[in-house]
């Protein structure tokens, strides 16, 4: 048994390692932000419709 893990003669699986490590982050604070955002939105139009329903309701 010589060697437990896979041997990285060359030396490119650290880099690739990083830069798929950029990527998936990247693409998960994409969803993340676009969640947010869309969740913002509905917050704030619910709130814009629930001041309309009560101004209709005092008139």
């Amino acid at each position: 048994m010589k060697y437990l893990y896979p041997h990285n003669e060359f030396g490119f699986l650290l880099p690739v390692a990083i830069v798929l490590l950029f990527i998936v982050s990247g693409i998960l604070l994409y969803f993340v932000t676009s969640y947010v955002s869309q969740v913002n939105i509905y917050e704030m139009l619910e709130s814009h419709y629930k001041s309309a329903t009560i101004n209709e309701m005092r008139n």
